[in-house]
């Protein structure tokens, strides 16, 4: 009996369990189902043009249970069944042959966003434990881009830059201040206990420390965190990461932009073994990246937005190599992300949106040896219930 099987039997065993409880006003459950109609790719990789053509594919379903267990005491879990094709298209790859044949089986794979209880402590202080997603960039921790865009930006959901998933503990409290005479003042800050680049479990006996903090200010908001953790099993090695950002919000407008950084000491080392000389000062990961979003509602029924995002990275991807050092395979370089995205969001509901979401992509490494530019059109849908 397979683990998958296994799993999906659990969350409807609980999602039946917890019915009477819902019935009795107690909890809810919810969800988010996402899939498109239309996926097309046309470009260049390495100047061969290629196209690529998919017409509709099952992205993903969010499965939100939540339940009151005390006044002071409650459950949340987010599991999420998600498939993907390797639609998009790859640095290095010809325009459609990253692709997964669908006539083989596409297999979906299973996991949770969120697994946790929150107990309300004195003081107005908020305790969370359990699977978290932690609030390292607002895009993607507090997940804004779900009503925004189809696909998330490349710099937001990347675990080298805006994206977090963790195991361990959070702590919230929201601080009121005084009015400065820009309008009313709020400072939600977190405090984040947790493994350091993991959900399920960790690596070494040092535990990551992560604080965000998002001071509003009338209409603007403003966006910080810092993240550190040892990223070896040893626990020898760092992992700073740092993020900051500005958002602007009022009547049909809206403005939000983020960057974000992190160095990853000795990395390289560590991940690359075709090595014939470890000599020569190989070393720390140091990749830097930022996205910046306007949009403006048009209509009731439809908003129109331009997202912008660009990453650097001072190492090749495909194996972690830094910039300039050399293996017995060939010479490695830094490489450049660019990604320009106009979208309209077609509300069916406030809670439904259909996006018409067309990419502008220009990626390449720093010597050339690899160049991927491409245009995609997505048609998609996606619903919270």
């Amino acid at each position: 009996m397979s683990r998958k099987f296994l799993f999906l039997t659990a969350i409807c065993c609980l999602m039946v369990g917890l019915v009477p409880s819902l019935q009795a006003g107690e909890g809810k459950i919810g969800g988010d189902l996402k899939f498109y109609l239309y996926d097309v790719s046309s470009g260049k990789s390495n100047d061969v043009k290629r196209n690529q053509i998919s017409q509709f594919g099952f992205s993903s379903l969010y499965i939100f249970i939540s339940r009151e267990l005390t006044d002071k005491l409650s459950l949340d879990i987010e599991p999420k069944i998600s498939a993907s094709t390797s639609a998009t298209p790859k640095l290095g790859t010809a325009i459609g042959s990253q692709l997964k044949d669908p006539t083989a089986g596409i297999t979906p794979s299973i996991g949770f966003v969120r697994a946790q209880i929150t107990a309300k402590l004195p003081y107005q202080v908020e305790l969370t434990a359990g699977i978290l997603r932690p609030i390292f960039t607002e895009d993607y921790g507090a997940q804004l881009f779900y009503g925004e865009e189809y696909h998330a930006n490349y710099a937001s959901a990347n675990g080298y830059l805006g994206s977090s998933d963790e195991g361990g503990i959070e702590l919230y409290k929201n601080f009121e201040l005084k009015d400065f005479g820009l309008g009313a003042v709020s400072l939600p800050a977190y405090l984040y206990i947790v493994n350091g680049g993991a959900t399920y479990g960790d690596n070494n006996n040092n535990k990551g420390i992560m604080v965000h903090v998002a001071p509003e200010i009338g209409n603007f908001k403003i966006m910080g965190s810092f993240f550190t953790y040892k990223w070896d099993a040893a626990d020898k090695y760092d992992v700073n990461r740092w993020s900051g950002g500005l958002g602007f919000e009022k009547g049909k407008f809206m403005f939000r932009s983020e960057y974000m950084g992190g160095i990853w000491e000795n990395k390289e080392l560590y991940d690359n073994t075709v090595k014939t000389d470890l000599s020569k000062g190989y070393g720390d990961l140091k990749p830097w990246g930022y996205y910046a979003k306007v949009a403006y509602r048009i209509y009731p029924w439809v908003r129109i937005l331009l997202s912008y995002a660009q990453y650097d990275y001072n190492f090749t991807s495909a194996d972690k190599t830094i910039a300039g050092t050399t293996s017995s395979k060939q010479t490695k370089v830094g490489e450049t992300y660019s990604n320009i995205s106009p979208i309209l969001n077609f509300y069916a509901s406030p809670e439904s949106i259909v996006f018409l979401q067309t990419n502008f992509t220009n990626n390449k490494r720093d010597d050339d040896s690899a160049k991927l530019k491409y245009s995609r059109v997505v048609l998609g849908w996606r619903t919270t219930f």
